[in-house]
């Protein structure tokens, strides 16, 4: 059985980049119907908030999208922590780009490694 996983991408003025996070995540070679993605914009000020809502509003993978005045990247985590549904979390800035394997190899390690309690990878 493969693990449910959370998504977390927390975001702030990221509009020329999050599109091409959030497509790194609908690539992905893991099952759509386990995973969750969980947006918590911290106070952008450009259109990062309105491409996140064009996205959850067309997307297949279950989404939830938070939106609060700045706070702080440990606040907007925290957001994410309390909101998840999956066993694991996978943490995405809103300018990064995950490999099309990431989420499935993440996953994998960590079912192989159960007295493992946080992974990175490179």
């Amino acid at each position: 059985m493969t693990a449910f996983v959370t998504i977390g991408i927390c975001v702030r003025n990221c509009e020329e980049f999050v599109e091409n996070a959030i497509k790194s995540v609908v690539n992905q070679d893991f099952p759509k119907n386990k995973m969750e993605i969980i947006f918590v914009d911290d106070g952008s000020t450009d259109r990062t908030l309105a491409i996140i809502k064009d996205f959850a509003s067309k997307n297949e993978i279950k989404t939830k999208v938070f939106h609060q005045r700045w706070k702080g990247l440990g606040a907007t985590r925290n957001v994410v922590v309390q909101n998840a549904s999956g066993k694991y979390i996978i943490w995405l800035d809103g300018d990064m780009e995950l490999p099309k394997e990431h989420v499935r190899k993440q996953v994998e390690y960590m079912e192989l490694h159960p007295k493992v309690g946080a992974a990175k990878a490179r």
